[in-house]
């Protein structure tokens, strides 16, 4: 099938879902998680995944009622006006939050492990200016950038795992069931934020070829994210053990450690290019989905123009917190905690309200015409 002009085809829509979810295993949220259930923690994104696998199916089941529309007009049409701009502006309200505080993560990495004497300020303004550009340029572009070094970055993660691996010590991961199988499943239900990506990219929804290359596309990325986040964690855990506690973003911590002989004794240059090529990509796409958003909920047709309003905005927000520590233990916690429980509610109302009004019937006696 050839792919229609101004569209996202299944490669790039499941590049850039690749690039945004999977990008969690190389920040904080590793540390996060196992400061919650230790050695256990490697078991949190499969668990967390079987968690969300119905919200998310029921989610997919809903939107191909309503072929080519968005996320938020489903919602609309499901609840109402009213209620649904109410429920569409705290989707807004909880994604804004989420890119100010992720973006600072990153800003933070950058700050301290790289650039060291550079101001937060500068790195966050040009990470931000960056991403807004990228966003500008349209979601097409974005797609096709993503699709054009995915496979640099999957690569370049491979190669830090088995090199990583080589000092490692799987024994770390025992006892298997860390502080016990119910604290497991609590963590895992607070954890299901990781996949709150996959409830916004059905804003994308109207910019990809078909909606059979969306669901397809989705779940392709939902698998091969969540293999990729356990086996992180997997290493992360075997070659750390306890300390992994008290580092902060573990996947520097590997490419910082690992070497290629004497020859070539510091290789991590080689991994950071290709990780922030894979953050401007992240930042650019959230960039334009919270436009879409924004576009949507006040009418506004031609939301691109409000991207550097936007990318300032949040810039704004992330510089608030004055410490890595704040934004790590106090923001981004309070949103791992309701985000993903949120959208996976949202997605089972949705489900339950087109139900409860006929549509799933409806479209089948229009599908057997």
């Amino acid at each position: 099938m050839k792919q229609q002009p101004g569209k996202l085809g299944i490669r790039e829509y499941v590049s850039i879902a690749i690039l945004m979810v999977g990008s969690k295993g190389t920040e904080d949220t590793p540390n996060t998680i196992y400061s919650q259930v230790q050695n256990a923690a490697w078991m949190i994104p499969i668990v967390s995944a079987g968690l969300v696998f119905i919200p998310l199916f029921l989610l997919l089941k809903t939107m191909s009622l309503f072929q080519d529309k968005s996320g938020f007009s489903v919602i609309q049409n499901l609840f109402g006006k009213y209620i649904g701009f109410f429920v569409c502006l705290l989707l807004f309200g909880i994604n804004s939050y989420a890119i100010s505080f992720d973006s600072r993560t990153y800003t933070n990495i950058i700050r301290s492990l790289y650039f060291t004497t550079t101001p937060t300020l500068v790195i966050y303004a040009i990470l931000m200016s960056v991403c807004a550009y990228g966003a500008k340029k349209g979601i097409q572009h974005v797609g096709s950038v993503s699709y054009l070094i995915v496979y640099y970055v999957i690569l370049s993660l491979i190669i830090a795992l088995l090199l990583g691996a080589q000092d490692s010590t799987l024994q770390s991961i025992f006892p298997i069931w860390g502080p016990g199988k119910f604290e497991i499943l609590k963590q895992s239900t607070k954890s299901t934020t990781i996949f709150a990506d996959f409830f916004l990219f059905t804003m994308l929804i109207p910019y990809i070829t078909s909606n059979k290359d969306f669901r397809k596309g989705t779940w392709i990325a939902f698998v091969s994210v969540t293999i990729s986040l356990s086996a992180s964690m997997l290493l992360y855990i075997s070659m750390f053990d306890v300390s992994l506690e008290t580092i902060g973003y573990p996947f520097h911590t590997v490419i910082r450690y690992i070497s290629l002989g004497s020859y070539l004794p510091n290789v991590e240059i080689f991994f950071f290019v290709i990780w922030i090529m894979g953050a401007f990509i992240r930042f650019s796409a959230f960039l334009y989905i919270n436009a879409m958003m924004f576009g949507h909920l006040f009418k506004i047709k031609d939301f691109e123009y409000l991207i550097p309003s936007l990318a300032v905005i949040y810039l704004m927000i992330g510089s608030i917190p004055e410490t890595p520590l704040e934004v790590t233990l106090e923001f981004k916690r309070f949103m791992g905690n309701i985000g993903g429980l949120t959208f996976s509610a949202i997605a089972i109302i949705l489900w339950l309200t087109a139900l409860l009004k006929g549509e799933f019937k409806h479209a089948k006696n229009k599908n057997s015409m």
